[in-house]
Parts: C-alpha cells; sequence; structure tokens
C-alpha cells in the first residue's frame, strides 16, 4: 500500500528495480538447493482424474414461448444471467454486415424508462455486469452479480432486450467508434487475415461475414437498427439460462415478472446457402508493404456444432495444433523456431464449421512454415495419433471441461451453447464418457476429416515482394490489400 503524504513512510531504502529483483529471485533459485544440501525434492504425485456432476437442471417455458433454464450452483453467493437470441449476425444483409452487433451494443444505450447513464448507474450499485456479444447464430447478454439482486437484474437486462429506443445520438456516436475501431484493427496483421480468411473460405454464404467492414458501417442506420430488434428480438426466438446460487423457483418467477408479457412475433428462419466448392490449394495475398513477418492462416470446412463428431474431430485438432503440446508447436516452435505460438482452431457453428492453422513468421520461413503445416496434416492423416498423443489428449479434455464448468459462468456457457446449437440434454453428463471412448482409429479418421490437404484455403498477410520465391509451388493466387479489395501483383 502507498503511504499517503502524510503518514511517514516505513521504507528506509529505496524500492529495488524489476532487474534487482528477478536477480535475487534467480540467485535464491541457484542456492536454496545448494543450501539444503543438493537434495532433490520430489514432486508432488498427480491427484486421480476428477469426474464431472452436472447440477440439477430445471426448464419451463413461458405462455409467451421463452425457454427458461435454472440451476442451482451455489459455489459462490452470485448468479448469471444470459439472454440469448437465435439470431445474429448471419442474418444480417450483405450490404450492412455488423448490424446484429450494431442492435446488441445499441440496446444498452436506452429505454423507454431508463436513459444509458441510469442503466450503467443501476448496473454498477448492484456490483453486477452487463456484457452483449453477437456471434454467427446467436446474440447474448449476459449480466453477472449478487444472488439476492437477481429479481432487479433481470428486470434491467429485461428492460434492455424488450424496450430500447435507440436514441439517434447513440447510434451516431457507435457508429463513430466503429468505425474507428475497424480502422485501428486494419494495423492488425492477425485481424486483417481472420477477415479474408473467412471471406475467402465461405464466399456469399452468410458465414463470410464476421461483422461490420469499414464500407457497411455506413450503410447502418437507425431504421435497420429498430427492424432488426422488430423483426428477431421476440421470446419465441430466445431462451434465458439463470446459473447460481438461486434455487429455480426463485429463477422462474423473476423471469415470469420480467419477461412475462414480451410479446410474441413471427421471426423469419435464418438464411441457408451451400457451402462454396474447395478444389485444390487456393491462396489469397493480403499484401501488406514492408513487412518484416508474414501472417499465415491455412484451413478449410468442417462439420457444424451439432454434429455427434464434434468430440472426436475436437481431440483431433488439439492432438494437431489446439493445444500448447501439439504436433504443430512441436515442429515449427520447439524443433524449427520459426515462431512461438503457432495454434489450429477448431470452431463449428449452426451451419458448418472450419479450421484454421495460424502462424506468425519471419518472411525468410514463409515458404518452409506452409511446408511444415502441410507435412503435419499429410502425417496424421495418414498414420493417426500414437498412443501417448491420444492418451494425453483425451485427459486433456476431461480435465478441461471440469476446470471450465468449475464455476457458475463457465457452466452458464456451456448451458448457452447446448440450447444454442440444439445438443443432446445430456451433453454435459455424457462429455467425458464419450471422449474415453474415442480409439485411434476414430481420431485418425476425424484428422482425415477435419484436416484438408490438397483441397483448403491459405491466406498470407505479409509483403509478396520479400517472399515470392518461397511460393513459386503455388499457381492459384490471388491478391488483394489490407482491406480485402483486389489488386494487381506486387511487383
Amino acid at each position: 500500500m502507498t503511504a499517503s503524504p502524510s503518514t511517514p513512510s516505513t521504507l528506509t531504502t529505496p524500492p529495488l528495480s524489476l532487474r534487482a529483483r528477478r536477480a535475487i529471485v534467480m540467485t535464491a533459485a541457484v542456492l536454496c538447493p545448494l543450501v539444503a544440501g543438493a537434495q532433490t525434492i520430489a514432486k508432488p504425485a498427480i491427484g486421480p482424474e476428477r469426474p464431472f456432476t452436472a447440477p440439477a437442471r430445471v426448464e419451463r417455458t413461458l405462455s409467451n414461448g421463452l425457454r427458461v433454464v435454472a440451476v442451482r450452483y451455489p459455489t459462490v453467493p452470485k448468479v448469471s444471467v444470459v439472454v440469448t437470441m437465435q439470431s445474429g449476425l448471419a442474418v444480417d444483409p450483405v450490404e450492412k454486415a455488423g448490424l446484429a452487433q450494431f442492435v446488441a451494443d445499441a440496446v444498452q444505450e436506452g429505454t423507454a424508462s431508463r436513459d444509458s447513464r441510469v442503466i450503467r448507474r443501476e448496473i454498477f450499485a448492484m456490483g453486477a455486469s452487463l456484457t452483449a456479444f453477437a456471434g454467427q447464430d446467436t446474440s447474448s447478454f449476459t449480466m453477472r452479480g449478487l444472488a439476492d439482486t437477481l429479481p432487479a437484474m433481470m428486470s434491467l437486462v429485461a428492460d434492455v432486450v424488450r424496450n430500447p429506443t435507440f436514441p439517434q445520438q447513440e447510434v451516431d456516436l457507435l457508429k463513430a467508434n466503429t468505425a474507428q475501431a475497424l480502422q485501428a484493427q486494419l494495423a492488425s496483421p492477425q485481424f486483417v487475415a481472420n477477415r479474408v480468411y473467412r471471406q475467402t473460405l465461405f464466399g456469399p454464404h452468410p458465414y463470410g461475414r464476421v461483422g461490420a467492414a469499414p464500407e457497411t458501417v455506413a450503410n447502418i442506420d437507425r431504421a435497420s437498427i429498430v427492424e432488426y430488434h422488430k423483426t428477431y428480438y421476440r421470446p419465441n426466438n430466445a431462451f434465458v439460462v439463470v446459473t447460481g446460487d438461486v434455487t429455480p423457483d426463485a429463477a422462474f418467477a423473476a423471469a415470469e415478472k420480467a419477461f412475462g408479457t414480451w410479446a410474441r412475433g413471427t421471426v423469419p428462419p435464418p438464411p441457408t446457402a451451400a457451402l462454396p466448392a474447395l478444389t485444390g490449394r487456393k491462396l489469397v495475398f493480403v499484401q501488406r508493404p514492408n513487412s518484416v513477418q508474414s501472417s499465415i492462416s491455412v484451413g478449410n470446412f468442417t462439420i457444424r456444432r451439432s454434429d455427434p463428431r464434434w468430440a472426436v474431430m475436437n481431440v483431433a485438432n488439439q492432438i494437431y495444433g489446439g493445444a500448447f503440446d501439439s504436433r504443430l508447436v512441436r515442429n515449427i516452435r520447439e524443433d524449427k523456431g520459426y515462431t512461438y505460438s503457432p495454434q489450429s482452431t477448431f470452431q463449428a457453428m449452426g451451419q458448418a464449421g472450419l479450421y484454421r492453422a495460424v502462424a506468425d513468421v519471419r518472411n525468410d520461413v514463409t515458404g518452409a512454415t506452409l511446408k511444415e503445416i502441410y507435412g503435419e496434416i499429410d502425417r496424421f492423416r495418414e498414420g493417426g495419433p500414437a498412443e501417448a498423443e491420444l492418451v494425453n489428449a483425451k485427459t486433456y479434455a476431461r480435465g478441461l471441461f471440469v476446470i471450465q464448468n468449475a464455476t457458475q459462468n463457465g457452466l452458464s456457457a456451456t448451458l448457452n451453447t447446448i440450447y444454442s446449437f440444439g445438443l443432446p440434454n445430456d451433453y454435459p453428463e455424457t462429455f467425458q464418457k464419450n471422449v474415453s471412448s474415442l480409439s485411434a482409429e476414430a481420431v485418425k479418421t476425424a484428422a482425415q476429416m477435419l484436416l484438408g490437404s490438397q483441397d483448403s484455403v491459405i491466406v498470407v498477410v505479409g509483403d509478396y515482394t520479400k517472399v515470392k520465391d518461397q511460393l513459386v509451388g503455388f499457381t492459384n493466387i490471388t491478391f488483394v490489400d489490407i482491406s480485402g479489395k483486389p489488386i494487381t501483383p506486387p511487383q
């Protein structure tokens, strides 16, 4: 604690610098074994693996069609309320991409009975938090606070979701802030790589739109925000998950009072579209002049989240590049030293999914990194997992599931996923068992399905003039600038 000006400090010597403190720690680490007679201290044994026991869930549907799920989980005297609309970015018009996120943000800026300052003051007074996020398939509002404030929390989040007024000045400010944020994000190779990768992979499919773009922000006006809200923010297109130190009866009573008079509406189904054909290795190079490194993405399509093969696909991705002891990390980080933290992500959504291997590397190893990424893909597809890899991956997946669901927030997120994508009701109870039953042959088959080799999308963000000699094996190259607009090949 820092002493006040009127209180004499107890320090008699100047505080040590960071370098000095590090030196002391390092010296102590060296001397301690010597002082102890160089005795080796045995590491504590790893305890038995903990099974996950899911708390009981109770579900009711209000007369207006709103599903309410309540789980008593008294780990701490708090509660989490998640209100989810089953519509997201995928229903945005092409020319107004990002509209769903604008709506999720704008509803918090004023209602018929509260302006934005009152909303924030009430949240602060409860010691609570309110966040909103629009994904491809859903838009969620999460409010967290003390358990005894549940009725007040439910009332406030219901008012925000049901009765926004969308003040014009707040909409204008939101548009200005979004435009500035997007401009700043274009300076990030990783942001550009993700956007261009999604656009290239999905093409005209709704999943190709990952949010607002500079050219779509101008098209989003108050009228379109109001219309989106009127169309998709309906109780028969939503559900509420209440998790925490409350009884189901208390949760249902609070939900009925806050949402019971919310009017139903006719909600159009989400748009569906066929995934574009993917033949051969398609490389999109994003020219970023004078870049000293290349931001690489490699991947293709995969299954939807409700597919029963999700667990085995997830384990396959974990072995390939989804964990820090994965093959990708061991190869291009540990063995080659090309980059610090390569990884592969596996994202399954409502209609389809994707996997994406990523690495940020020096210019001079761009081609070599692509070779190793594909080399690991081919080896995994051909040989499947080693026995130790499979054991470790399954142990990690089971243990991570327990850790993720040990908190109210984590369990709330799992339940939200279940109801967002129509997963089996016993998903939390059977997850560990399903992972344990996976065979090496099943994981090998999953790797063959998940990891595309000959047919895949490659995005490289960097300076083509510095790496072009390393890409001579690629004949299908498209060039774009950092905003994704086509350009002529850089000279």
